[in-house]
């Protein structure tokens, strides 16, 4: 399944890849904050951890702003804490999540090298499982940070980003809960928002003219 999702986003890339001039990639790296969701029975928590990911920016499409689609990605471990007189144990399973966002990087210069911006952002998010099916939900990012451009070609972003993927459902599946689906004691009518964010950094490199 990871490697067919993988397939979907290089070939998501590639138009482009293929259609822009001033291409710039930006590979990044840093932290995620899992957030949690509670439920009637108890509290789900996605602990912290590192995150990867990567863009591809096409710089300047309208009034100094930027279009973005990356993808990134973190592997962490979830614990559902069940709350007293329900019967359920608490319980932990390895979790990943995968975010797909196209969205756009709005600069206000202050410099010809260094470029304050917010960025915001919508897609999809894949919390996925080796114990169970992925979970696809809609999802949003709002964040902000700063370019600072080393040389005409190569740059350094650090970004801050508030993450939220939308109607947060069917979290036994993946999360390990007892056997999984409805018998593990969430409530079926659980819909949440689970609240994440990341703080990241990245290197920018300017594929053209």
């Amino acid at each position: 399944m990871k490697k067919v999702f993988l397939l979907i986003v290089l070939v998501a890339m590639m138009p482009v890849i293929n259609f822009a001039q001033n291409v710039q990639i930006m590979p990044y790296a840093g932290y995620l904050l899992g957030g949690s969701v509670r439920f009637v029975e108890g509290k789900l928590n996605v602990n912290d951890n590192a995150v990867f990911g990567a863009s591809i920016i096409v710089p300047d499409v309208k009034y100094s702003t930027d279009l973005e689609f990356g993808y990134f990605r973190s592997g962490s471990t979830a614990n559902f804490y069940a709350y007293p007189g329900y019967n359920l144990n608490d319980e932990k399973a390895d979790v990943a999540s995968n975010y797909l966002q196209l969205g756009a990087i709005s600069k206000m210069p202050v410099s010809e090298k260094v470029f304050p911006f917010i960025s915001y952002s919508l897609g999809a998010t894949w919390f996925s499982s080796p114990e169970f099916a992925a979970v696809w939900r809609f999802s949003a990012t709002l964040g902000g940070g700063a370019e600072f451009f080393i040389t005409d070609r190569i740059g350094i972003m650090v970004r801050a980003r508030l993450l939220v993927p939308m109607q947060f459902a069917g979290i036994a599946g993946w999360c390990g809960i007892g056997t999984g689906g409805s018998g593990c004691g969430v409530s079926a009518n659980g819909y949440s928002v689970i609240t994440q964010g990341d703080f990241t950094g990245g290197l920018i490199f300017k594929l053209g003219k």
